[in-house]
Formats: C-alpha cells, sequence, structure tokens
C-alpha cells in the first residue's frame, strides 16, 4: 500500500510540474429565460411606472448574475432593489435582500460582514412575516455554519455550535407550523449536513426527510444533491459499502436531466476518489483525483478570467466617469473665469465712479475666488476618494483570488500584492480624512501600518517600540515610498523573525536632521539574507527600487539582530522638528 502511494505521489508532482496552459475559460452565460422573465418584469414596470415592481426586477437581475456568478454586478443589482423598498418600509423584501447579500459575502468569505447582514435580515423579519422571519433564521443558521464549520470537519466543538442549532430549529419550527415543504426540506438538509460533520446517526434521519420531500415534489436534481450528501456522511462514517449504491443511483438521477452543473460534477468526482481511496484501488482513486483537479484548474480560470474582466470593466467605466466629469468643471470653471473677467470689467469702470463702487466690486471678487478655491479643493477630496475606492476593489478582488488559489506559492505571492495595495490604501484614508491634502505625519502613518501587517499575519504579541518625532511631514510621494519600503521588512520579521521567537520585538526610528530624513528598523530575529550576496528576491528588489527613487541609501546589518538603515535628502526641507517622545506599543 504504501508503494501505491509513493506512485500516486509522484505523478502528481509530474503533473504539477507540467507547463499549465491557459484554457480560455469564460464565466458561467446568463440563463436566457429567466433574463427574459426579469426585462418583461422591468419593461412592466417602466409602463406602469411602479417603484415597487422596478424594485423586484433589480432583485431578480440579482439573483441571475448570482447564478452566473457574477457577485460584483449581483451585489450593485441587489443594493438597487434594497434602496427603492427601505423608502417603501416593505420590511419582508429587505430582510430577504440582506439574506442574499450574507450570503454573497459568505461566497467571498467575509464572514464579519455576512453575520452582520443576517443580523439586519434577522432585524427586519421580526417587523414583517413568519415565512420572512423563517427564512431570516436559515440565513443565521447558515452563517453561523460557515463559522463553524472548520471546527465541525474536525468534530471539535465550537463556542457558537449551539447558536448555529438554535437558529436552525427555529427555522424548523415554523417551516412545519407553515406546511412549508420547500423549507423543511432545506433546514432538514442542513442540519443532516451539520450531524455528519459531528459523526451522529441523526444525519441520515433528515436527509431521509429531505429525500421524501423532493421525491413527492419530483425535483429530481435535489434528489442528486441529497444522494451526493447522504454518500459524502457514509463515507464520513467509513462505510463505503453503503456510499456507492447511493452515488451510482444519483449519477443515474443526474444524467437523466438536461442541465449541467459544474460543482455537483465536481462532487460526484470528489465522492468516488474517496470511495475508491477507501477501498484501496489507489488506480481507480487516481483517476478520479485528476478529474476533481481538473475542475479545480477550470473553476480557478473561470473565477481569475472573470475577476480580470470585472476589474477592467470597472477600471474603464471609472476611468470615463472621471473624465466626463473632469470636462464638466473645466467647463464649469472656464465659464466663472469669463464671468469672474466680465465682472472685472464692470469694476474697472465703476473705479470712475467712487471709492464706493470699488469696495463693492472688489468684495464680489473675493467671493467668486474663495469658492473656486473650495471648489478645487473638493476637486482633489474627490480624486482621492476615487483612487481610495478602486484601491479597495483591487484588494477585494486580490483576496478573492487568493482563496481561490491551492498552490501555496502562489497564494502568498497574491496576498503579499494586496498588503502592498492596502499600504497604498492606507496613505490614501490618511489624505482623504485628512486636511492636508499634500503630506503626510510620519508619526500618524507609521504605527497603523505596523499594526494592520502584524494583524494580518496574526503577531499582534511582537513588542514595538517607537523613537520618532511627534511632526514629521513627507510629501505624499516620499511617504508612499517610506510605506512600501517599511512594508517589506515587517512582512519579513513576520515570515522569518517572529514565527520561532519566544519574546519577538520591534524598533522603529524615525527623524529628520539637517534636511535629511532617517530611518531605522530593528528585529531581533536572525535576518534573512547574506548582505554581500546579489538581490533576488522582489521584495529585496522592491526595497532598492523605493530608495533609488528618494535618492537615498540604505544598508542592512546582522548584529545578533536584524538592522535596516536608509536614509534620504527632503526637497524642500522639511518642516520644523519637535524633541523626541519614545512610545511602546504592546
Amino acid at each position: 500500500m504504501v508503494t501505491c502511494q509513493h506512485y500516486i505521489l509522484l505523478l502528481l508532482l509530474l503533473v504539477s510540474a507540467r507547463s499549465t496552459i491557459a484554457q480560455s475559460s469564460a464565466g458561467l452565460p446568463l440563463q436566457p429565460e429567466k433574463l427574459a422573465y426579469a426585462k418583461e418584469v422591468e419593461q412592466e414596470a417602466l409602463t406602469k411606472n411602479d417603484t415597487l415592481l422596478m424594485a423586484e426586477a433589480y432583485y431578480l437581475y440579482g439573483k441571475i448574475h448570482v447564478n452566473a456568478r457574477d457577485y460584483l454586478t449581483a451585489k450593485r443589482y441587489f443594493l438597487k432593489s434594497l434602496r427603492i423598498v427601505e423608502q417603501r418600509r416593505q420590511f419582508d423584501k429587505i430582510s430577504r435582500i440582506y439574506s442574499r447579500l450574507s450570503w454573497l459575502e459568505r461566497e467571498q468569505t467575509n464572514l464579519t460582514k455576512q453575520l452582520e447582514y443576517a443580523q439586519t435580515a434577522l432585524t427586519y423579519a421580526r417587523l414583517g412575516t413568519q415565512k420572512s422571519l423563517m427564512a431570516a433564521f436559515q440565513s443565521m443558521s447558515d452563517t453561523y455554519l460557515t463559522i463553524c464549520y472548520d471546527s465541525l470537519v474536525i468534530n471539535r466543538k465550537h463556542p457558537l455550535e449551539d447558536s448555529l442549532f438554535y437558529y436552525a430549529k427555529q427555522s424548523e419550527q415554523i417551516a412545519y407550523k407553515l406546511k412549508d415543504s420547500i423549507s423543511v426540506a432545506g433546514v432538514s438538509t442542513m442540519l443532516a449536513k451539520v450531524y455528519g460533520f459531528q459523526r451522529k446517526p441523526q444525519a441520515f434521519h433528515y436527509y431521509q426527510i429531505a429525500l421524501r420531500i423532493y421525491t413527492a415534489l419530483n425535483q429530481t436534481y435535489r434528489q442528486v444533491i441529497i444522494g451526493q450528501q447522504m454518500a459524502q456522511t457514509y463515507l464520513q462514517f467509513n462505510q463505503p459499502d453503503k456510499a456507492y449504491p447511493l452515488l451510482q443511483q444519483a449519477s443515474v438521477l443526474y444524467h437523466s436531466i438536461t442541465s449541467r452543473e459544474f460543482e455537483v460534477e465536481k462532487d460526484f468526482a470528489s465522492s468516488y476518489m474517496q470511495y475508491y481511496q477507501q477501498k484501496g484501488d489507489w488506480e481507480k482513486a487516481f483517476e478520479q483525483l485528476l478529474k476533481v483537479r481538473g475542475y479545480e484548474r477550470d473553476q480557478m480560470m473561470a473565477d481569475r478570467n472573470g475577476a480580470v474582466s470585472r476589474l477592467s470593466f470597472e477600471y474603464d467605466t471609472k476611468k470615463k466617469e472621471r473624465q466626463l466629469k473632469s470636462q464638466r468643471r473645466e467647463l464649469q470653471l472656464s465659464q466663472q473665469n469669463q464671468r469672474t473677467q466680465h465682472w472685472l470689467l464692470v469694476v474697472l469702470s465703476a473705479l470712475l465712479l467712487g471709492t464706493a463702487g470699488t469696495s463693492i466690486a472688489f468684495y464680489r471678487i473675493s467671493r467668486k475666488n474663495k469658492r473656486l478655491s473650495q471648489q478645487n479643493a473638493a476637486l482633489v477630496q474627490e480624486q482621492n476618494h476615487r483612487v481610495k475606492n478602486n484601491l479597495q476593489l483591487i484588494s477585494s478582488l486580490l483576496s478573492l483570488q487568493s482563496n481561490r488559489l491551492g498552490d501555496e506559492s502562489a497564494r502568498n505571492a497574491v496576498e503579499d500584492s494586496q498588503r502592498r495595495i492596502e499600504v497604498m490604501s492606507l496613505l490614501q484614508r490618511k489624505l482623504y480624512d485628512g486636511d492636508n491634502l499634500v503630506t503626510v505625519n510620519v508619526a500618524d502613518f507609521v504605527p497603523e501600518l505596523v499594526n494592520m501587517v502584524l494583524e494580518a499575519f496574526e503577531q499582534e504579541q511582537v513588542e514595538v517600540e517607537y523613537q520618532m518625532e511627534p511632526v514629521v511631514m513627507l510629501p505624499v510621494d516620499s511617504m508612499m515610498r517610506v510605506g512600501l519600503i517599511m512594508n517589506e521588512l515587517i512582512t519579513n520579521a513576520c515570515k522569518y523573525a517572529f514565527p520561532d521567537n519566544p519574546k519577538p520585538t520591534l524598533q522603529i526610528t524615525a527623524y529628520i536632521m539637517h534636511k535629511t530624513f532617517h530611518m531605522r528598523v530593528i528585529d531581533n530575529g536572525p535576518g534573512f539574507m547574506n548582505t554581500n550576496a546579489p538581490i533576488r528576491s522582489f521584495g529585496l528588489r522592491l526595497i532598492q527600487m523605493q530608495v533609488e527613487q528618494l535618492f537615498g541609501t540604505y544598508r542592512f546589518e546582522k548584529n545578533g539582530s536584524f538592522q535596516f538603515d536608509m536614509t534620504f535628502t527632503l526637497f524642500p526641507p522639511s518642516p520644523f522638528r519637535i524633541e523626541t517622545k519614545i512610545s511602546k506599543v504592546p
């Protein structure tokens, strides 16, 4: 058996080593019949000028794009629908949309937002009907299932597991009260899955309930899903002989329907792989494993292409919007300048009439100039706001891509890129929230950046000592490069210096002397490079490029700890210096 396992491992490595030629894998198409119905509802809403009907059309469009896995567009439609039903105080519909938004956040692994939307859905559902309340309880139980999932898989008690069962039982109770068989089947399926994770036989009782309902309603597709899940549960109980007939029956049913679902076929391959593993048939298990790998690769390519196309579309749309707004602003400024010139001529003419006319005219001109200055400041604020939103969008897309990647090195590379984007986003937020639009205070920016990186690597226990002047203002461009350098250094420390360090520490020094900015970063780790070796890693190359752009110098030292020093000259001279203070952050 060991020899077979080694053989499989060798083949896997060979398969993984092959050059992966990218296949054009477009996103899932929109369902034409549902799209046609949504357009009919939208046209009827326009004809009748019915806002509630228009909200329903937006909701239908959102569901259609969910099925196509275009979550960004789906969320836009749900939010459009939400704005209308909130104004009309349609509590059931409000709750329904928040439940949908909670599901979308689950698909993008944002547990905090998922729970927030589910709780909001429950709040509105308490003001509506019993059916709405049942759906909200179901959304809450789904949320807690997501939170407890990792613990359930390894059969370990989670602190929030009681909440999961509470909301599931509440939903089940209302479903039986309303005699809503579909909802009974849905909540029974979820309870069966949870009991299956816990290795409890109650799982099969709930699966049988769901299967009877779907069989009575002649819902073949749902019967396939239940058959798959029951077989998977038997495999979790290490009973492959009971799982195989269910897989065979589900497969026959699946091929009797015309539609094909990517996830269903992937689950079939995964279940058959586990079955053959438990039976010791390694050759067939390997064949199924290759199918699973193929499905995962196709899914990754589809997600990547969809994310890239949506990002490109978003970028082009935002770019056009900025161009149009810029043109309108320029036209308004031109018109205002013409009016200002007109008033200037009036003022010059009024000079002949006396001092009183001159004073009034100059007063009007000063007011106009003040408004122009305020508008220019508003333009800069709006630009910063747009940039911040675009950076947040890119970071979210990178997070989505990272969660889909199976290769550890690829996921680390994407996560490193995401953190660099977050450094830029943090700087934009400082500009947007502050009063100064051209400079940033180092003492405000650096600690927040350090905390952000430490939290990302779960290294909050690191003791950080800051030696920085309270007011050291750097231009935005210089601060951006300093922030990228700082991000690379702290990231390196979290990867190599802190994991096996019983008492990790970090020292950060920043000050200005004789028009020169000095920065030093020290960690008590072993270091990560030979300072005399050529630079090969992307992080080190990035540090070198940023220092060169600042026309500065830098060096690394290893003397029982790892130390980085950097200096560069400020243009123009820096603001005044204040006495140095030392602060410690636990």
